[in-house]
C-alpha cells in the first residue's frame, strides 16, 4: 500500500516589487489538476491469496495476514501497523496507524470486468482536517489462479483530492503575500526572503519567498528552521494556469499543472 504524497498546491505566490502597484499575477483562487500518470508510471505489483497480501513494489515490500487486526510493518516512515479485511470478491479495506493512531482508511474496488481499480484513501494527520484521495488504475496482469480480484499488477492513471478540498487563495498587498486553504492552513509573509510562521501544518512551521520574476517565485518550506522543501511557482502567459516544481531534502522532485478558477 502506498500513501500517496499528493502534492497540494499549498504554497506562495509573488510579484516583483517593481510592479507592486499592478494587480498580481497569482491572486487569486487556485486548483490543482487532476494528477495524469504516463506509462513510465512504476508499476504496483499486489496479491491476496490464502488469507494474506502482499506487496511486492511497496517500498519495503511487506505481507500481512488479512483478518481485520492489527499486523505490524516494519520501515514504512508514514505507518507501522496495517489492518485489513475482504469487503467483497472485489472489494477490500485497509486501515494504516502510526503509533496506534489512524493515518489513513482505503477501500480499493476492482471493476467489474477486472480491468481497472480504483482505491479511496482518507488520510489523517497531513493536515487539520482529513484529506480524501482518489487513485484509478488499470490491470497490467492478472494475479495467481484462485487469488483475490486486487491481486496481480497494475499502473497508476489518474489521481485526485475530492471536494477541490486543495483549492487554494493567494492575495499579495504590496511586498507581502497571504495563503489560506480550505484544509486550514495558512501564512503571510513578505516577499523579501525573510521567515514567516505557517501556520495549520504539520509538515511545516515557516516559510520564506525569494522572487525570480513577476510570474515566478521560489518558497522554502522549512521545519524548525530546516528547509525541508523547495518549490518553484509560475504563472503562464496567459494568467489563468500555474506549473509547480516541488523539491525536498531526500532527492525528489515531483512537478503539478493547476489553473486559477476565481
Amino acid at each position: 500500500m502506498k500513501i500517496l504524497g499528493y502534492l497540494l498546491f499549498l504554497g506562495v505566490t509573488g510579484l516583483a516589487p517593481a510592479a507592486m502597484s499592478q494587480q498580481s499575477a497569482f491572486t487569486g483562487t487556485w486548483r490543482p489538476d487532476p494528477q495524469v500518470y504516463g506509462l513510465t508510471q512504476k508499476t504496483d505489483v499486489i496479491g491476496l491469496v490464502n488469507g494474506h497480501y502482499e506487496c511486492r513494489s511497496c517500498s519495503p515490500p511487506y505481507k500481512v495476514r488479512v483478518d481485520g487486526h492489527d499486523h505490524m510493518v516494519e520501515g514504512n516512515p508514514y505507518y507501522d501497523t496495517l489492518s485489513m479485511r475482504v469487503v467483497d470478491d472485489r472489494t477490500i479495506s485497509k486501515v494504516a496507524k502510526k503509533a496506534g493512531k489512524v493515518v489513513l482508511e482505503a477501500q480499493v474496488l476492482v471493476s467489474a470486468d477486472g480491468a481497472t481499480m480504483t482505491e479511496v484513501q482518507t488520510i489523517f494527520e497531513m493536515a487539520p482536517r482529513p484529506i480524501e484521495f482518489t487513485t484509478h488504475f488499470a490491470r497490467v496482469s492478472t494475479g495467481p489462479r484462485g487469488s483475490h480480484a486486487v491481486s496481480g499488477e497494475w499502473r497508476m492513471t489518474d489521481g485526485d483530492l475530492s471536494n477541490h478540498a486543495e483549492d487554494t487563495i493567494f492575495r499579495v498587498n504590496q511586498n507581502l503575500l497571504s495563503m489560506s486553504d480550505r484544509m486550514g492552513r495558512s501564512f503571510s509573509a513578505k516577499l523579501d526572503g525573510t521567515d514567516a510562521p505557517y501556520h495549520g501544518s504539520h509538515e511545516f512551521t515557516s516559510v520564506s519567498l525569494k522572487v525570480i520574476d513577476t510570474n515566478t517565485i521560489e518558497e522554502s518550506d522549512k521545519k524548525d528552521g530546516k528547509v525541508v522543501k523547495i518549490s518553484v511557482w509560475s504563472v503562464g502567459s496567459d494568467g489563468k494556469t500555474m506549473h509547480v516544481r516541488f523539491d525536498d531534502t531526500h532527492g525528489h522532485v515531483q512537478e503539478q499543472d493547476g489553473h486559477k478558477v476565481e
